[in-house]
């Protein structure tokens, strides 16, 4: 399923950065029913070869998804019973100085960076602000908390307190609420019982099926599954005792 993806020109920052630009677009490569487009007064069902632009707020019912592909090659997953706004979107004529501003309302996503310079890439949430460093993560926003787990790169979080988080390696996740952000750390080498829960609220991670082959990211799953033993460790003998466990951090799912 292809749809069409137009942004508009932002015309005022064209004159600012001093040099001529393409016309945002893109494609949506899949849209699942229960998907609209809404701006002001005006509501769009999204369907195969839809239109969606800079200031619309796409809203998805329990069954809708939509897979969108921008022209510097981001793709950006918008899940079930999820709003995001484009807030915006724009390239230089040589592609290299790129701007992608989305504000994620509420709902799960996944963000995969393209080929803009990666300081041009913003999400927002209700409890924080995201910026990349050439990256692929998941995204869920709650209602009082906002998760982020990495699959590729890292990624700088900050809340309105100027409290920030920076990744460090694959599969950190991150918290952020309206007071403070936490870095969690690796999700696989969490509790059985957050891995299954964040296995509800992270739907990407858990299983990639829905999505199109380009949008899904290698080896995503394992981040919620146990790490592999590490070499030379074995099993205990009967009789003997076993050795002490590490805790886990403390996973807050907010209400």
């Amino acid at each position: 399923m292809r749809a069409r993806l137009t942004g508009l020109l932002v015309l005022a920052t064209l004159a600012l950065a001093g040099a001529p630009a393409l016309a945002a677009s893109g494609k949506a490569l899949g849209v699942d029913p229960a998907a609209e487009a809404r701006r002001a007064s005006e509501v769009r069902v999204l369907t195969v070869g839809a239109d969606v632009a800079i200031g619309d707020r796409v809203v998805t019912g329990p069954g809708g998804q939509v897979q969108i592909l921008f022209d510097d090659r981001t793709e950006l997953v918008v899940g079930p019973n999820s709003a995001l706004l484009i807030e915006d979107y724009l390239l230089r004529a040589d592609g290299s100085a790129g701007r992608l501003a989305v504000n994620a309302l509420a709902g799960t996503f996944r963000f995969v960076t393209g080929g803009a310079p990666k300081d041009r890439y913003t999400i927002t949430t209700p409890t924080a602000t995201i910026g990349v460093r050439g990256t692929g993560f998941d995204l869920v926003v709650a209602q009082q908390w906002s998760y982020a787990l990495v699959h590729d790169g890292s990624i700088i979080g900050c809340i309105a307190q100027n409290n920030c988080i920076v990744t460090e390696a694959r599969c950190d996740l991150g918290q952020f609420s309206a007071d403070e952000a936490i870095l969690v750390g690796p999700a696989n080498r969490l509790s059985s019982a957050d891995r299954a829960r964040l296995r509800q609220l992270f739907i990407y991670t858990a299983s990639q099926r829905s999505l199109l082959t380009r949008f899904r990211i290698a080896a995503a799953e394992t981040c919620l599954r146990p790490p592999p033993p590490a070499a030379g460790v074995s099993l205990s003998e009967p009789g003997e005792s076993s050795p002490p466990q590490t805790p886990s951090p403390d996973l807050n799912t907010g209400p």
